[in-house]
């Protein structure tokens, strides 16, 4: 158990703004004080979960389970160990898995659990996801809403955290607080069982703790969240034309892209299990030909597989032709290209930022076997490139598989 609270310890809260707290005794709930300003009301509170310690490593949900219950007032009667044995029943939980799935029917147990023991209805919901959370602002405006729908009502939520592959942990969520300048500054309180104690972890630092997914039971069911992220971005719109047909790449355009004010993600080591695909939706590559007519390529794509998929400060590509145009007129042959250039780098404030800097170019070559004629075409490239005002992340949607 020591050495998964510090290797949990490590993986969710390194980076995040963490303070042990002392739950208040006056009342088992306490709404902290709003704001002054009424027109812009913060929204704060904490619920005072028992704190109770798991008995062993595979204990974290049994013990969860144990300190929502003793919140709602049910007289213990039980054993964690009994609580486990039964959660594991009613939740179907593989023998092959040595802990407890969260799942629909481990809040149908807590509901009727709660309201055999202590006559009270509660109104618990299954909500998950197997793909990274936390990456977007409507993320954190989704999971911080119905945070706050359920503490404000005071229904303490049980959480599944998945930081890697086959580690995943629960913890009592029952702390929040808004941040109104900015929600990626929202933090929420949650009680360890790994050692009882209240931590703290702002909504940036999601992403960290849900790399693989999460569970959550709470009140109801929490939204849906949206596939991908779309990002407005400063356009460019480029004519190159006229320059010499010696193949060396002539600048378009750059398209900048914040990955940390975005994402929240400030380790590049996430960027490529969040994401599969980054797109330019509007982009368009334009090449002249000889005759006027455009040889047009609309929208533009990549995968993440190409990123590094490590924690990088700096970090540049080949400059890659992706559209191509020749043709031959008499003696000489044009070939026009537009490429592009991908680079990282960090900036102030640890802040992620990725570059996607497009070229054109062309080369022109002359058939020394050619017979010359009296007219002479003297073949120049032209070429638009055209960003558009949008870029898009789609998610990686591809199920992480992880354990409990």
């Amino acid at each position: 158990m020591q050495k998964l609270l510090i290797t949990l310890t490590t993986i969710f809260f390194s980076n995040s703004t963490i303070a042990s707290i002392i739950p208040p005794t006056a009342s088992q709930t306490k709404i902290l004080a709003q704001t002054a300003q009424p027109q812009e009301e913060k929204k704060e509170v904490f619920l005072d979960v028992p704190s109770v310690l798991q008995n062993g490593a595979d204990y974290c949900v049994a013990a969860s389970l144990v300190s929502i219950f003793k919140f709602w007032g049910w007289i213990e009667n039980k054993s964690q160990e009994e609580i486990f044995h039964e959660a594991r029943l009613v939740s179907q939980t593989p023998a092959s898995e040595s802990g407890i799935r969260v799942n629909n029917n481990t809040a149908i147990y807590m509901n009727d659990f709660i309201h055999q023991t202590t006559n009270q209805e509660a109104t618990y919901g299954f909500s998950g996801i197997d793909i990274t959370f936390g990456i977007s602002l409507d993320d954190i405006e989704i999971f911080s809403t119905y945070v706050w729908n359920s503490l404000s009502i005071n229904i303490p939520l049980i959480v599944g955290m998945f930081p890697s592959p086959g580690l995943g942990h629960a913890l009592v969520l029952c702390g929040y607080e808004e941040s109104l300048d900015n929600h990626w500054y929202d933090e929420y309180g949650m009680m360890d069982p790994a050692d009882g104690q209240i931590y703290w972890i702002m909504a940036q630092d999601l992403h960290q703790s849900f790399k693989h997914g999460f569970t959550l039971i709470g009140h109801d069911k929490m939204p849906s969240i949206k596939d991908a992220l779309q990002i407005e971005i400063t356009p460019f719109d480029k004519e190159l034309r006229d320059l010499p047909g010696n193949n060396i790449p002539a600048f378009a355009g750059e398209v900048q892209l914040n990955i940390t004010k975005h994402t929240g993600i400030s380790n590049f080591s996430y960027f490529n299990v969040a994401f599969d695909i980054l797109s330019l939706p509007d982009f368009k590559s334009e090449i002249k030909k000889v005759n006027d007519d455009p040889d047009l390529m609309s929208s533009f794509g990549l995968n993440t597989a190409i990123f590094p998929n490590t924690d990088i400060d700096q970090w540049g590509s080949q400059n890659t032709i992706f559209h191509s145009f020749g043709e031959t007129i008499g003696c000489e042959t044009i070939k026009t290209w537009t490429s592009i250039q991908l680079l990282i780098s960090r900036i102030q404030n640890n802040e992620l930022m990725l570059y996607l800097r497009f070229y054109g170019g062309w080369q022109v070559t002359r058939d020394s076997n050619f017979t010359p004629t009296a007219v002479n075409y003297e073949l120049t490239g032209r070429q638009k490139i055209s960003s558009g005002p949008t870029i898009i992340l789609r998610r990686n949607l591809q199920p992480h598989k992880v354990t409990c």
